[in-house]
């Protein structure tokens, strides 16, 4: 005789060999049955499960498995096939879409992300730039800016329309020549 033990799927694990109690014999646990015959190694991604008292070879795909719609992650307990909002295919990351029998990018929501990044970046420098051309503009309309001051104030200008363009450049969002900061040393 073999003996197995079963868990709370139904799943098989074994032969166990069990102690025999002197004057009594072998006796099983609450989980576990007694078959006049081994079981085989069942196939790849199938395990021997106790289905109404019968042992039968089925599909396992217990462990992780992720959303369809997202690519949460959750651990699966059941035996056979996973519901079909759920695979086994573990998810790629952001913008990565279920799509056929595969994940797959997402490219439009990725360009649409990388835009949003950049034109953020683009705000934050376009609010440093005023915060250089407010003290040079007030000196130029009180009519007291050096003409150093005045060519400043003329390039910041430039810099900060040159900024507000980027998103008309060819390759934006995914390839953008920023326009170099006024002042700022060039370095080869």
């Amino acid at each position: 005789m073999f003996n197995y033990l079963f868990d709370g799927s139904g799943a098989l694990s074994g032969p166990v060999e069990f102690f025999v109690t002197p004057g009594i014999g072998i006796q099983l646990p609450g989980n576990a049955v007694e078959l006049s015959f081994e079981l085989p190694a069942p196939e790849a991604g199938r395990t021997w499960a106790l289905i109404n008292g019968v042992p039968r070879e089925v599909i396992d795909r217990r462990g992780p498995v992720f959303r369809k719609d997202g690519g949460g992650q959750q651990i699966w307990s059941e035996l056979g096939e996973l519901p079909d909002t759920l695979t086994t295919q573990p998810w790629p990351g952001e913008f990565h879409v279920w799509r056929g029998d595969a994940w797959q990018v997402d490219e439009q929501a990725r360009l649409l992300s990388i835009s949003q990044q950049m034109l953020e970046q683009r705000d934050t420098l376009l609010r440093d730039a005023v915060l250089r051309i407010a003290p040079l503009q007030y000196a130029e309309d009180i009519g007291d800016a050096s003409h150093e001051e005045q060519l400043q104030l003329l390039e910041w200008k430039l810099y900060s329309v040159e900024l507000n363009r980027i998103e008309k450049q060819a390759g934006f969002p995914t390839e953008i020549t920023w326009p170099a900061v006024p002042g700022a040393s060039v370095t080869n």
